[in-house]
């Protein structure tokens, strides 16, 4: 009998720790762990979401035969080698005991983990765990493989032709030289200082116009038959003592400095100037992701393409792809593409090795699942009987019609049902759901429950076989990775989730994936004739809700009108 292979993926000290596992090929689990322990962007050890993971496979840290890591700290030795040697000194620093770190991770897990003596540890190169993400669950047999991000293991792109499960990386672009690390440096810029907040300048550049751009590109940028290369006379990471740690706390340094404040200091007090700036960042990324979109095209590999990284949250960028048939005829870009993506690629990876036939790979409910029992105990509790109430619905039909009939009404509720996702999109498990009709929801939500900058735009969920009638084009966007145009004729029916370019990150639904979150938006359109809800994540400015006590407190500290947990009705008293 062949031996059951128990793969363990990690994603630690870098951020969004996460882990997954795989038994026998079947992908089983998947968890970021700020979800259990509420840091946003964790960067530590995943203790918490291994446990998880390990939980739901109903599986003990002694039968895990393999570990994977997404680095592979002895890769590309030869350009950190000749940067280190131009820009850094032998003597400590912050790189040096980050690769340090990351070179013995194994001991980590030995360490904090019953693991058995035959435990086999493998290291997966940073990028190919992303494109790996990607490749596996997109079932391509050929296809493009890109992967863009800030850095990871010295590397900021990679291209890989990927064929019959193997995957061969054959372009890198290399550390200093990043659109991520561009990216988050005029994020930071813009006074967007927390890690993650990319988004906001994406959100705000709808609103701006690019008279920035010809500046960025001629100061920032240095013309070079390279793809792309950084002025870094404006920038600090690639400087000695520049600050990255990922540990308990994620803490990153200044990435601009104070020269780009100079070259902007007569522009940067005009009206609009955050706008249009921001529109100029975004028109900057497309461009040079354009040139590397025409490279891989002139490459004529394949017709097909993965994408995955950081900068594959880009939803605006992404249209460059999506939505141009002649530049390649399918694309998948997978439920997570962060960091906490390269916890599923690296053991994608392992197991392709293994020759395992991969399954379950293209759901991204991989999370826990509450039952009715556990939640009414919880229900039941003094904290929350004091303050709110609750009632049960017998049929499932009943609470998709109660529901929908809710939100008709213009109420806002809470979604938290079945398994959760993983990925930092709501896929409609863990969701905010309101009336995309309602033309002063985008703010109401904005103000009253996430709290947030209210140019902040919010999701469309359409049931997939209605996509081409309210958008353009026919993407495979189950993750809300790209944008469409919505189609002018239905810009005032659904104008909540139609951002201000008259585009929308829209979210497709199949029963196949989310039978319950499809019932809904069944009913809602029978309802309304409208086959669409508003969609965002179930949260506050705090990780995506995990338990049921959290979507409580949730409500409780909110203008959320109701929750519905499984079958159960709660409303504030």
């Amino acid at each position: 009998m062949a031996e059951t292979k128990v793969i363990l993926g990690v994603n630690t000290f870098h951020a969004d720790s996460s882990a997954c596992l795989i038994i026998n090929g079947e992908l089983i689990s998947a968890i970021e762990e700020e979800r259990l322990n509420r840091v946003k962007h964790y960067a530590g050890f995943p203790s918490e979401a291994i446990k998880e993971c390990l939980s739901i496979g109903n599986i003990k840290e002694e039968d895990i035969t393999d570990v994977a890591f997404n680095t592979k700290p002895l890769s590309n030795l030869i350009p950190k080698g000749i940067h280190f040697l131009k820009n850094l000194s032998l003597k400590e620093n912050f790189a040096k005991k980050r690769f340090l770190k990351k070179k013995n991770i194994h001991k980590i897990f030995i360490e904090k983990l019953n693991l058995n003596q035959n435990v086999k540890f493998h290291y997966i190169e940073h990028h190919l765990a992303h494109i790996a993400s990607a490749y596996y669950p997109s079932k391509f047999k050929k296809a493009n493989g890109l992967s863009i991000d800030g850095s990871g293991d010295f590397v900021s792109l990679a291209y890989a032709k990927c064929e019959n499960n193997k995957i061969i990386i054959e372009k890198k672009n290399y550390f200093p030289n990043s659109l991520g690390i561009f990216y988050h440096a005029m994020t930071q810029f813009l006074g967007y200082k927390n890690y993650g907040d990319e988004y906001k300048i994406m959100g705000l550049a709808a609103y701006g116009k690019p008279i920035y751009f010809e500046k960025i590109l001629k100061n920032l940028f240095k013309n070079h038959k390279k793809l792309f290369k950084l002025n870094l006379k404006f920038f600090n990471h690639h400087k000695k003592n520049f600050k990255y740690i990922a540990d308990e706390n994620l803490l990153i340094d200044q990435i601009f400095n104070s020269k780009l404040k100079v070259l902007f200091s007569e522009e940067i007090h005009e009206e609009n100037f955050q706008k249009n700036f921001a529109c100029s960042v975004q028109k900057i990324y497309e461009f040079f992701f354009q040139k590397i979109i025409n490279l891989i095209v002139n490459k004529n590999y394949s017709k097909n393409i993965v994408f995955s990284g950081g900068c594959a949250l880009n939803s605006s960028a992404n249209k460059l792809l999506t939505n141009n048939k002649n530049l390649f005829e399918k694309v998948f870009i997978n439920c997570a593409t962060g960091d906490n993506s390269d916890t599923l690629g690296a053991d994608f990876v392992v197991a392709a090795n293994y020759n395992l036939d991969l399954t379950n790979i293209k759901s991204p409910y991989l999370g826990k699942k509450f039952n009715d029992t556990q939640i009414k105990k919880i229900l039941e509790k003094d904290q929350y009987k004091k303050k709110l109430i609750y009632s049960y619905f017998k049929s499932d039909d009943e609470l998709f019609h109660t529901a929908s009939r809710y939100i008709s009404e213009g109420k806002v509720i809470g979604w938290f049902q079945n398994k959760m996702e993983f990925g930092p999109r709501a896929l409609g498990n863990r969701s905010i759901l309101a009336d995309p009709r309602n033309p002063k929801m985008k703010d109401i939500i904005n103000k009253k429950i996430k709290r947030r900058e209210s140019f902040r735009p919010f999701a469309p969920s359409v049931l997939e076989e209605f996509q081409s009638e309210w958008f353009e084009g026919d993407f495979f966007n189950p993750y809300m990775s790209s944008l469409a145009n919505v189609r002018p004729e239905k810009r005032k029916i659904i104008p909540a989730v139609t951002h201000f370019d008259n585009t929308a990150r829209l979210q497709t639904v199949n029963k196949n994936y989310n039978l319950r979150y499809s019932n809904l938006l069944n009913h809602f359109y029978k309802l309304t004739n409208v086959p669409i809800l508003l969609n965002t994540s179930f949260n506050e400015n705090e990780p995506i809700v995990f338990k049921p006590e959290e979507a409580l407190e949730c409500i409780l500290r909110t203008d959320m009108d109701a929750i519905f947990i499984n079958n159960f009705l709660i409303k504030k008293h």
